[in-house]
């Protein structure tokens, strides 16, 4: 199974966060379009789905600020399932 990507980003003075090539938003600050990013991440997670966060630092490189791997209620269906 492939994981999940909520890319936060910058567009036209705003933020976004982009799944899977569709954007939500737009947000206040990056911290606003993170924090969104997560709850749907989580929400994934919760699903089943291995799901990432990743936003952009001060140099513009995104880093993955949350992992479905490291919450602690997460499931992940093993590859018999």
């Amino acid at each position: 199974m492939s994981t999940a990507l909520y890319v936060v980003i910058s567009s036209r003075g705003d933020w976004w966060v982009d799944f899977e090539g569709h954007a939500s938003g737009p947000f206040a600050s990056k911290e606003d379009a993170a924090a969104e990013a997560t709850q749907l991440a989580r929400f994934a997670a919760h699903s089943g789905h291995e799901s990432e966060v990743l936003v952009p630092d001060e140099n513009g490189r995104h880093r993955i600020i949350w992992a479905s791997d490291s919450e602690p209620h997460y499931y992940a269906p093993s590859a018999a399932e």
